[in-house]
Formats: C-alpha cells, sequence, structure tokens
C-alpha cells in the first residue's frame, strides 16, 4: 500500500488521482457473464441475453494492500547447524529418519507442576477458612462430649431405677412387668457397655423372664401323645403343621448333661446337643445346636483339707463329678423350632432353635416354671447347680 497516503491527499485536495481502469465480470442467473467497467460514478449494467439489471459500486480511489513476506529468524544453535566453517565445505545434511519421523517429546516439569498444585491448595484454604473449620470442629466435638455425657447419665439412672422397679415387680409376681423393667435395664447397661455382675444378672433375667412368659402351653408329655396318636391315624404332615402353628418360638426348660469344656476345642463341637426320652413306647429325640453350652465348664479339683473358717450359712458348692461319658448336668431354656417325624429312624425329632437358650441361674424363677426339686434332686442341689451356672456366664460373683 505504498502511496495510499499522497493519493488520498489529492483525492481529498481536489486533485483527480490517477486511476487505472477496473474490468469486471458478473454472473448472470440466466447463465451468461456480463462484462462492464468500473467508473468514477455509481452505473447501471444490463444483461444483453435476458435484460436482468446489476448496481456496480464506483471505483475505490484506494489501492489494494499487498502481502509482504515474513522472514522467520532461525535460532542461534539452528544456525550454527545450517552455516559451514569458514575455509571449510559441510557435506550436505542427511536428515535422521528416526528423527524425523517421531516428534519430540515435550518436557515436564515436575517441580513447576507441583507449585501451581500448591498453590491451587493454598488459595482454597486461606487462613480464615482454616479457622472457621477449626472453630466448626471444636463446636460439633463439644456437642457430642455433651451429648455423650447426658446419654450415660440418662442411661444410667435408667439403668439404677429399671433394675429397682424390675426387683419390685418380681416380688409381686407380676413377671411380664419385670421383663420390660429388666429389659430397659439391659438396654442401659448395653449403651454404657457394662459387664459387670449387676449388668449381666439384668441380662439374664430379662432371659428366664422371657422364657417364663412364653413357655410351652403343653408338657412334652402331652405333646409326644398328640404326635404318636396323629402318626396312627396317618396324619404325619397334620402333627407337623400344628405344632409349627401353636408352640414354634415358644421356650421349654430343660435338665440335661453336656460334655463341658476342658480346653481349647471347636465352639461349635461344644455346643451340638442331643436327648433321646423314651415315652410310653414312643421315642423323642430333642436336638439343638446351642452356643450357651460352650460356658459350661469342668468342676474344679476338691479342696485338700476343709475350710474350717468358711462360715456356716455360706452359699453351697456345687460337688457333681462328671459321669462315666465324661458329661455334667445342666438346666437351660431355649426355643423350639419345629417338631418333625423320621421315619429312617421311627423318632419324633424336636428341634431347638440355634439362637435361643439361656443357662438357668435364678431358683425362685425356675420354681415357677414348675420345675420342682424331687428325690433324685434336692432343694440345696438346685440351688448349688444353679449357683454354679451363674458364676460360668458371669452374673454371680
Amino acid at each position: 500500500m505504498s502511496g495510499w497516503l499522497s493519493r488520498a491527499k489529492g483525492a481529498f485536495g481536489g486533485r483527480e488521482a490517477e486511476i487505472s481502469p477496473e474490468p469486471i465480470e458478473i454472473a448472470c442467473p440466466c447463465g451468461r457473464k456480463v462484462e462492464a467497467t468500473r467508473r468514477r460514478d455509481f452505473q447501471r449494467v444490463l444483461c444483453k441475453n435476458c435484460g436482468e439489471p446489476f448496481f456496480l459500486l464506483p471505483l475505490d480511489v484506494y489501492p489494494r494492500p499487498v502481502m509482504k513476506v515474513r522472514k522467520v529468524k532461525l535460532p542461534e544453535r539452528d544456525l550454527k547447524k545450517t552455516k559451514p566453517a569458514t575455509g571449510t565445505k559441510s557435506p550436505p545434511a542427511q536428515p535422521d529418519a528416526q528423527t524425523a519421523t517421531a516428534p519430540a517429546r515435550p518436557s515436564i516439569d515436575l517441580r513447576k507442576d507441583l507449585s501451581v498444585v500448591g498453590d491451587r491448595v493454598r488459595t482454597q484454604f486461606t487462613p480464615l477458612r482454616l479457622m472457621v473449620l477449626s472453630l466448626l470442629a471444636v463446636i460439633g466435638l463439644t456437642g457430642w462430649w455433651q451429648w455423650t455425657r447426658a446419654a450415660r447419665t440418662s442411661a444410667e439412672f435408667d439403668f439404677k431405677t429399671a433394675s429397682e422397679a424390675g426387683q419390685a415387680a418380681l416380688q409381686k409376681k407380676d413377671f411380664v412387668d419385670a421383663a420390660q423393667q429388666f429389659s430397659r435395664a439391659a438396654n442401659a447397661a448395653d449403651l454404657l457397655k457394662r459387664h459387670d455382675v449387676h449388668a449381666e444378672q439384668a441380662r439374664q433375667s430379662v432371659r428366664q423372664l422371657t422364657a417364663i412368659n412364653s413357655l410351652l402351653t403343653r408338657s412334652l408329655v402331652e405333646l409326644l401323645e398328640a404326635a404318636k396318636a396323629g402318626r396312627q391315624k396317618g396324619s404325619v404332615a397334620a402333627v407337623e403343621s400344628e405344632f409349627a402353628s401353636l408352640h414354634a418360638d415358644r421356650w421349654v426348660v430343660l435338665h440335661s448333661e453336656v460334655t463341658p469344656e476342658s480346653g481349647p476345642s471347636d465352639p461349635a463341637a461344644a455346643s451340638r446337643w442331643e436327648q433321646r426320652v423314651q415315652i410310653e413306647g414312643e421315642a423323642l429325640v430333642l436336638t439343638g445346636s446351642l452356643s450357651i453350652f460352650a460356658k459350661v465348664l469342668a468342676p474344679p479339683p476338691p479342696p485338700s483339707a476343709p475350710d474350717e473358717d468358711a462360715a456356716p450359712d455360706a452359699q453351697p458348692q456345687l460337688n457333681v463329678a462328671l459321669n462315666d461319658l465324661g458329661q455334667r448336668e445342666v438346666l437351660f431354656a431355649a426355643q423350639v423350632e419345629s417338631l418333625k417325624w423320621n421315619p429312617a429312624q421311627s423318632v419324633w425329632v424336636l428341634t431347638l432353635k440355634s439362637s435361643s437358650g439361656c443357662l438357668w441361674t435364678d431358683y425362685d424363677l425356675l420354681l415357677a416354671t414348675g420345675f420342682l426339686p424331687d428325690e433324685l434332686r434336692s432343694e440345696q442341689q438346685l440351688r448349688a447347680l444353679l449357683l454354679e451356672q451363674g458364676r460360668w456366664i458371669g452374673a454371680i460373683e
């Protein structure tokens, strides 16, 4: 665009600028080309074939721009490679095939990237934000501590009041209310994570009272007689269905023998239990897998000499040796699950629910179940057995 300023001054100063003619061609819709030349003024051109008019702008007084080629300056290291040394002739450079085909990998500055990440983190965690987060954490921890303290205080109060109310209900023989009160005490003990003697006594009272309030409405003898009559009529399925609908999940108190733990062994093997009962020509097999049997311990060795200083009214101690099979007698309660006829062995099988089961520890509650002393076991022996079982589960010191 050299000389554009002088030409513009001449045009605005009244002097005519030197303008060269500019021929143009216009494509008409009819398919022909209209040839014309631009003038100083506007003009109207017609197509000679169809008469279509066209409007042409006047000539531009400014010259058209001229594109210039920009020279790229090479870096010094490239100049050293391209310029030969003075007085010597460098051979023509032969491109390396690997360099020509594979582009150079961009270099990664790890320090720069880490600094960028650090700057972003610092911009997010400003001192003000850190202060606010610290205050919120302190407020949250303080609130949680106060809530926990209040909950523990309330649980301790509930445990004391519920235990006293449960004992009062036991004095009145109101086993339903006593079960509810001891259940409150057990829940409070669980919240406090207590496993002392008083807490275990509350949990044990809940188990025993639950069994008393849901005992079987018929004895095992009556159930076996009804099952025998149903089998003789050919309605074994009816007997099993009736038992499932009327007696399932109810509790039964049993007196049996189990093998005590003598050392580290399989808990599952120690919990398996089975007993066969013969009633008026009909066999009944009681079976179950109760985890509570794993707490049955072997009797301690007899003392070397009697203790003369012992109080005469001390609690009786159980001194029952193991039988010939290495078993020890226990008193326990469990829920019944099903009564099935086993045609292969020609016996009825009464299965106990594995999730239930508790060793009995209270003599007065044992009497409430209808389990009374007899010629084989006197009251003193039963009390001693229950006392020992209470020590096994930690409910008695």
